[in-house]
């Protein structure tokens, strides 16, 4: 494929995510009620075939999973289209179904939908004014993936003096690493953080100024030791352990003697440049996440590194993305198996 082609696909892509979004907070806004508008349109067979079609790209269906084909005993003189839609795996038919739902709910539309085989194939008919307008086949089919890539989060900066926000933050059911630096404030909520089950890393940079865990560039490596095996016992739960490049710390003579000490422990010690910044304030983070999401190609599993404030404004954009087909898992399974293939 060349890259003009590429290009069209992620800018297309990226468009998708935005509608999302905003669909999302239009089908929000539907769905808290109890019942469907009065007066709804009737729709005609293009239309309804647009909406259609939406539904599965709001799910990054392929075109290639859509074909048009006669369904046995499905005929009508306002039939507009049949089709044989492949379905993979990971997308229930049943989620399918709630978005076209949704995507008709003003609309005087009826959807019915009839499981032929089950969990592996349903029957979809969708009719306006009582009239069908089309007929979809969904068959499982295990040969196919929707192709994105893989995305984790580790969360620094948490907002150790504000409790309210630090509760939002613990209570997201999303994926992340949190990243603490060592001392007695973020020892004080190691607790809350195993309560909410959420998992962390550990920093090393020159912001650890409290003596128990102090790693200066002029100790001895007694001094070092010292320090570190306290870091290990306090915050022995870490996942892993990050090392600051830009730190006076990694430039010293004391370093290697660290990257040592924990590799005798069995810690992996990985190094800030090996995650993305998104170099912007809380107030612009979203623009700068869906150009990173932009560059996230389907074999890529990265790493962003944000501070607490620019990850609750992101929260609200993950799920549309999953919904395409993003993956976001925690960020310790790509350390990790980086690692092992090292």
């Amino acid at each position: 494929m060349s890259n003009s082609s590429l290009k069209k696909i992620t800018i297309i892509l990226f468009a998708t995510v935005i509608i999302l979004i905003l669909l999302d907070v239009v089908i929000t806004k539907y769905i808290s009620k109890d019942e469907q508008p009065k007066n709804r349109e009737v729709l005609s067979g293009i239309e309804i075939n647009t909406k259609f079609i939406s539904a599965l790209k709001n799910f990054g269906f392929s075109e290639n999973w859509l074909t048009k084909k006669k369904l046995k005993k499905i005929s009508g003189d306002s039939l507009y289209s049949t089709y044989s839609v492949k379905v993979p795996k990971d997308v229930p038919i049943q989620m399918l179904l709630l978005e076209m739902k949704n995507l008709f709910w003003e609309d005087d539309v009826d959807l019915i939908a009839e499981e032929i085989e089950t969990n592996k194939k349903s029957l979809i008919l969708i009719s306006s004014a009582k009239k069908l307008k089309l007929a979809a086949e969904f068959v499982y089919d295990e040969t196919i993936k929707r192709e994105y890539g893989t995305v984790s989060f580790l969360v620094s900066d948490l907002p150790i003096d504000d409790e309210d926000m630090l509760a939002e933050l613990f209570n997201t059911p999303e994926l992340y690493y949190a990243v603490l630096v060592p001392g007695s404030e973020s020892k004080k909520h190691l607790n809350e953080l195993g309560k909410a089950e959420k998992r962390f890393a550990v920093l090393l940079n020159d912001d650890i100024t409290e003596l128990d865990y102090k790693l200066a560039s002029n100790f001895s490596e007694d001094r070092i030791l010292r320090s570190l095996k306290e870091i290990i016992t306090v915050y022995h739960s870490a996942a892993f352990f990050i090392i600051d490049e830009k730190s006076d710390l990694y430039e010293s003579k004391n370093y290697p003697y660290i990257q040592t000490q924990l590799s005798k422990r069995g810690i992996v010690l990985i190094p800030t440049n090996r995650f993305i910044e998104l170099n912007s304030s809380g107030a612009n983070a979203d623009s700068k996440f869906q150009d990173f999401m932009l560059s996230v190609n389907k074999i890529d599993e990265k790493i962003l590194y944000v501070t607490a404030e620019q990850y609750l404004s992101l929260v609200k954009l993950i799920p549309a993305y999953r919904k395409i087909g993003y993956k976001f898992i925690y960020p310790g399974d790509i350390v990790i198996k980086r690692e092992t293939l090292n």
